[in-house]
């Protein structure tokens, strides 16, 4: 494998690849720090604050999102920053482990590597995955190290029971980000078989050793939730609006068939319209089979392989549902490599090519700057904007920003209701984003309830934790400030003496003696 290549005029080697993306790594640090201008998101905040509460897993997701915040804001601190490094070091991890992917699938090609880097850098579905943590940026890195391993295996015919082990294991691990990443399965393995990892007489064994590696690596799911009645399963399939689900399927369900005809456009979307084109060329040119390209063929062989499966079943969900725009996205992290490849080799002869790369390079630079400054813009637009224009700005910037700020109004309460009960009054939010949101803001980090599945909503992990019970006999005669429903939704669903609202902003309530829920969760 050679050690340099060039770019231009300049060399491209091991260490400059390496150093540039530590030099990004910094930068978004940096940034996060100093100039990052949103606060956390509900699901930021709400796996913060399971990460105060460490567990083998959780309602909705694995452990391992809480796992990499609770080192994170310990070292650090509770701060915003603290929280969503994990995510920026995600990134940082996958952007080395794509260059590293895809010099081998060039044949030693170190430009590839380096387009497969600033690919994930710059396209727009990987940008907010580096800035936010969510279960997707580490998500992403198992699922191309784990890819990764495979390649290795087909392309260096490992075919021990010990490499099938190892690579059950990253999925497990990766299993413990999410659940959709033991889709990588059944595309590894017909491309196993297709290629010969797998032959007839020794399939078993390495099957066996490929899901014994997933299952051990993914135990602690299982003992959670068999110690909690397989929640998990119920949150899976109400997702999808399924009977047996923990939401019942809605009885004025109908079919939308722009759910369907929208999901071939997601490609463009996550990638944008140049990158999506240059992926559009690079499936052509392996068709082709030619010469030119080293191994691109085999290589975007394989990343179909892995995509397929991803892509198909979301591809039927829409048949059920509206698809997220971040579900199918786990697809498309492979095939970066052969695009890495084309571009590698046709960027310089190739003007139509070298075009495509500057408009997905300048489409990058804009998008990260937009979605890295986004409420600025927004706020001067809401400054001026007249009431009921149809752009509201308002309605974006409550998701990105102001809860800070409002939840003083929720200190004020209960700073009022312990002086006027002698009591300290626990908290209940309306939604388990709430509540997580106000976890956070509010001094001290008190524990926050959710009231949400008690008043028709889905459960959440805050039904689990004990100090967030509301079945709790611990919170039975205790005062309680109320966040954002109106006075007759919580009258439904929890029993107070008395419950008025405040004087403050918001809907915000003082209740007073707990007495307990008014009936059982919502589907539970």
């Amino acid at each position: 494998m050679p050690e340099t290549s060039t770019i231009g005029s300049g060399k491209i080697t091991w260490g400059r690849i390496g150093l540039v993306a530590t030099a990004i790594l910094l930068a978004r640090v940096a940034y996060l720090i100093w100039l990052c201008p949103y606060e956390l998101a509900a699901d930021e905040a709400q796996y913060w604050d399971w990460s105060r509460r460490l567990d083998l897993s959780y309602y909705s997701k694995g452990p391992a999102v809480a796992w990499l915040i609770a080192p994170s804001v310990h070292l650090f601190g509770i701060t915003e920053w603290a929280v969503r490094l994990p995510a920026a070091l995600a990134a940082f991890a996958s952007m080395l482990i794509l260059a590293r992917f895809a010099v081998s699938a060039s044949g030693g090609n170190l430009r590839a590597g380096w387009i497969a880097m600033l690919l994930f850098t710059l396209l727009p579905v990987y940008l907010g995955t580096a800035q936010f943590m969510t279960i997707d940026g580490p998500y992403y890195a198992c699922w191309l190290i784990a890819a990764f391993t495979g390649w290795i295996m087909a392309r260096d015919n490992r075919q021990s029971p010990g490499w099938f082990l190892l690579l059950g294991c990253l999925i497990g691990i990766g299993l413990l980000c999410k659940y959709t990443i033991l889709l990588l399965l059944p595309g590894l393995i017909v491309y196993f078989i297709r290629h010969g990892q797998l032959p007839k007489g020794k399939r078993t064994i390495r099957l066996l050793a490929l899901i014994a590696g997933v299952i051990l690596c993914s135990l602690p799911i299982y003992i959670w939730n068999h110690q909690h009645g397989w929640p998990t399963i119920a949150h899976l399939i109400g997702a999808m609006h399924l009977p047996g689900g923990d939401i019942a399927p809605s009885s004025n369900w109908r079919y939308n068939p722009l759910w369907t005809i929208s999901y071939p456009f997601y490609a463009i979307a996550l990638l944008g319209p140049p990158a999506a084109l240059i992926l559009i060329r690079t499936l052509r040119e392996s068709r082709r089979g030619t010469a030119a390209i080293p191994l691109l063929r085999e290589s975007t062989s394989f990343a179909l392989h892995t995509a397929a499966p991803v892509l198909l079943l979301y591809l039927l969900v829409s048949f059920r549902t509206d698809v997220k725009l971040n579900w199918p996205a786990a697809g498309f992290t492979v095939l970066l490599v052969p695009m890495a490849c084309f571009l590698a080799n046709r960027i310089s002869a190739d003007r139509g090519v070298r075009s495509l790369w500057r408009w997905t390079v300048g489409l990058g630079l804009l998008c990260a700057l937009a979605i890295a400054f986004a409420p600025y813009p927004l706020k001067a637009l809401n400054k001026y904007q007249p009431p009921g224009h149809w752009l509201n700005t308002q309605r974006a910037l409550k998701r990105i920003a102001g809860f800070r700020e409002g939840t003083r109004n929720v200190e004020r309460a209960a700073h009022d209701l312990a002086v006027g009960t002698g009591k300290e009054p626990f908290y209940v939010a309306s939604t388990y984003g709430r509540a997580a949101l106000l976890a956070f803001y509010l001094p001290n980090h008190p524990s926050v309830c959710s009231a949400g599945s008690y008043q028709g909503g889905r459960e959440s992990s805050y039904d689990y934790f004990p100090d967030t019970d509301l079945g709790n006999p611990a919170l039975l005669g205790r005062p309680a400030v109320l966040f954002d429903n109106e006075k007759w939704v919580w009258e439904k669903s929890l029993y107070f003496k008395d419950i008025e609202r405040t004087p403050y902003k918001g809907r915000i309530y003082r209740a007073y003696e707990y007495r307990g829920p008014c009936h059982e969760p919502h589907m539970k």
